[in-house]
């Protein structure tokens, strides 16, 4: 199928579609474009995400004991949960991979 001329979309996708508290308060820019304008809470948002993306989410508690286990000689490892966690990652990875046809 070919497409000889371009189609122009509706008048009415012209119109900038605002919502929340920042509504109205910014004009179409002229020529008819769109226009986006963020509310104050999504200015937030974006502002937290980024803040949480720098978080060390590591428990400083529990990697100083295993080190000191480890440093004792007193680490233990159960062979029980380590399997049964890998057999988890395992059925996991097979479930996520793509199927062959």
């Amino acid at each position: 199928m070919k497409i000889n001329k371009p189609t122009t979309p509706p008048a009415a996708a012209k119109v900038s579609a605002t919502k929340g508290k920042g509504a109205g308060k910014t004009p179409t820019p002229a020529g008819g474009s769109d226009a986006l304008t963020l509310t104050e809470s999504s200015t937030r948002i974006r502002s937290l995400e980024s803040q949480l993306a720098s978080v060390d989410i590591a428990d400083a508690g529990k990697i100083e004991s295993v080190k000191a286990a480890l440093a004792n000689g007193t680490f233990t490892v159960d062979a029980e949960v380590v399997a049964d966690r890998l057999i988890d990652h395992t059925k996991e990875a097979l479930r996520k991979r793509p199927r062959k046809k």
